[in-house]
């Protein structure tokens, strides 16, 4: 067994680092990076940073698709004006509730076009079917 020398264990202890006070200006401590803003869990559930001009697109545009003639109609038309004006309204960045609202505003358009499209050939064939008797 090696011997220890008995020089060896009267080492001075190794200086300890001065404590820094934290609201010091000249403290530059690494930090950590934050992460990229990207889309969290509750943007899928809860629209943010969303036109409500988009938001009325898409549910006016889906609830004109339900089989009631009058209704239907007017709330696609309605789902049309407001996809349209959310889209001339956009602003060009590409934040995840901007995309989703263009998207809610393209598909409110497509459903309140598909909606005017059905709810009038339903009508004339109403009015057609009133004459006819």
């Amino acid at each position: 067994m090696p011997e220890h020398d008995d020089e060896s264990d009267d080492r001075e202890p190794r200086p300890r680092r001065p404590r820094r006070d934290y609201d010091d200006d000249s403290y530059d401590r690494p930090r950590r990076r934050e992460r990229d803003s990207g889309p969290e869990a509750t943007d899928f559930l809860i629209p943010t940073n969303v036109s409500v001009w988009s938001l009325a697109a898409c549910y006016l545009g889906l609830i004109s698709c339900f089989p009631i003639p009058g209704l239907g109609l007017v709330l696609g038309i309605v789902a049309l004006v407001s996809a349209r004006k959310a889209l001339r309204k956009r602003r060009r960045d590409s934040s995840y509730g901007q995309v989703t609202g263009d998207m809610r505003a393209v598909i409110g358009m497509v459903l309140g076009i598909l909606s005017i499209v059905c709810h009038s050939v339903l009508l004339v064939f109403l009015i057609a079917g009133a004459f006819s008797k």
